[in-house]
């Protein structure tokens, strides 16, 4: 299928794909276009998803994209069939089409030299297995190519000018856009370098004093206390019990959406805000931004971190609270937050004369922050993006990082730094224990939704089948002011600060 004149800009961006978005931005861009975009295959490694690159495939449009696991941020666009996309840079055609409007296979030296101008020499890649042909690879500022040449005539005196314009080289069979000056340079650093270009493409195309700034990562130093890192713009600290609306709507904007805390999903009344521009758009697995719920929520519909860690409150306090609590979802900053009355101790008897009902509390804080891993494979995947952090220790102890595998290297350290002398090792192994709680029972968002797949997996876990490993278990731990959402992986999905 053709997609019509897409745009190249080297070292930015192809068409809306911009080099330095986030998988979240990219995925929601390409199923808002399912007419243009058919088909899309995920790839990442099962055992290693944050350590290794994640690779979406568009075979449809013969592109292919890769990005960085830990910051999940578009690396290099690589266009590798030439006929299933018409590319235009600065107003030319990069391919020209035939007599029958058919595209080549791809375009010639003469043609991408007449548009990109004189280039220092590229690689020589020498044939293997006994191949008649080797590969060339030129490149300017931001943009290579790949072109087929023969074997026989390589020869480091030749001009590659005179090589590559000549009969023994082949149409360009390839194309990749990065950030770089040339290929050889970027690839050294090119998924562990800060990308240029903005993580949400309406940052690159819009004012920025018009949206608010995009988070890099967040800081918990404890006592209930979350910093938000932007980058050149201040931090923003978000302290529970502190922390108004007002101030979450000034730092970072009004929410994606808004979903109201309930029992029972028949009484929630999910509302949506969209900003212009923002990256509210279908997910990538069949689920949908207007309205959607946090990733605590189950797909019955119940709030699976308040059952699973209730803080003792009445059925009667519970009710009340609920009526006011709402979360703020926060998709394309990595951020669920929920607003509600301050978590205040009980007054005593002497003072109970003077308790405000929660129903009646007058004013409303921020009592949890949920960030959000956004792990491939996990059942929460591209409701939200990646939105990185550490934990502050005591100073005997090294903070802890999103990356970092929880059974080896977090639990350990947790629990040596948030346990004292007067906890029992009864309540010491139940920190260490987890509760394990299970996404996707009872619910239609199955992976039979979902078009990707994995390649070193035994089956395509897009068809189902009669294993039950796409079911995805993970196991909740809580530690003072800290609870994980931890998957089979041992990586950590969403971390709440409550």
């Amino acid at each position: 299928m053709t997609v019509a004149g897409i745009s190249v800009i080297p070292g930015h961006s192809l068409g809306a794909l911009a080099l330095g978005a986030s998988i979240h931005e990219i995925l929601c861009i390409i199923k808002a276009d399912r007419e243009h975009y058919p088909a899309i295959d995920l790839h990442y490694s099962q055992t290693e998803p944050l350590a290794t690159p994640v690779v979406v495939s568009l075979p449809e449009n013969g592109l292919r994209l890769r990005f960085d696991g830990a910051d999940q941020r578009l690396r290099l666009i690589e266009v590798m069939d030439f006929r299933n996309i018409k590319l235009v840079y600065k107003g030319n055609e990069l391919v020209k089409t035939n007599e029958d409007n058919a595209t080549s296979s791809g375009p010639a030296f003469k043609r991408i030299y007449s548009l990109f101008g004189p280039s220092y020499p590229g690689e020589y890649l020498a044939p293997q297995n006994r191949s008649p042909t080797g590969t060339y690879v030129l490149s300017w500022s931001g943009v290579a190519f790949t072109f087929p040449l023969q074997h026989s005539a390589w020869s480091k005196e030749k001009d590659h000018v005179s090589l590559l314009g000549s009969h023994v080289a082949s149409p360009a069979t390839h194309m990749a856009l990065f950030d770089g000056k040339s290929w050889p340079e970027a690839r050294r650093d090119l998924f562990v370098k800060q990308p240029t270009g903005p993580r949400l493409s309406a940052l690159a195309t819009r004012p920025k004093d018009s949206l608010p700034a995009e988070l890099d990562a967040a800081q918990i130093p404890g006592n209930g206390r979350i910093e938000l890192l932007r980058g050149q713009t201040p931090s923003f600290l978000i302290t529970l019990n502190e922390t108004t609306p007002q101030d979450l709507i000034t730092e970072l904007g009004p929410p994606d959406a808004t979903h109201r805390r309930e029992q029972e999903a028949t009484t929630s009344e999910p509302s949506s805000h969209r900003r212009t521009g923002s990256s509210s758009r279908p997910l990538s697995v069949g689920r949908m931004h207007p309205g959607s719920q946090p990733s605590s929520y189950s797909s019955t519909g119940t709030d699976t971190f308040d059952a699973d860690f209730d803080s003792g409150s009445t059925d009667e306090d519970s009710t009340e609270r609920s009526c006011r609590e709402r979360f703020w979802c926060y998709f394309s900053h990595g951020l669920d937050i929920l607003i509600g009355p301050p978590n205040e101790a009980p007054p005593s008897a002497d003072d109970a004369s003077l308790a405000t009902p929660l129903s009646t509390s007058p004013h409303l804080v921020v009592t949890k922050v949920t960030l959000h891993g956004n792990i491939p494979g996990s059942y929460a995947f591209n409701r939200h993006r990646r939105l990185r952090w550490t934990i502050a220790l005591p100073t005997t102890h090294e903070p802890l990082t999103s990356e970092q595998h929880f059974e080896h290297t977090m639990k350990p350290a947790l629990l040596s730094a948030l346990t004292t002398s007067s906890d029992t090792q009864e309540s010491i192994n139940e920190m260490g224990k987890g509760k394990v709680v299970n996404r996707t029972w009872g619910g239609s968002n199955g992976p039979s939704d979902s078009s990707f797949f994995l390649p070193d997996a035994d089956e395509d876990l897009g068809e189902g089948g009669a294993s039950e490993q796409w079911l995805g278990n993970t196991k909740l731990f809580a530690f003072p002011g800290l609870v994980f959402e931890v998957l089979e992986g041992g990586g950590v999905g969403a971390l709440t600060v409550c």
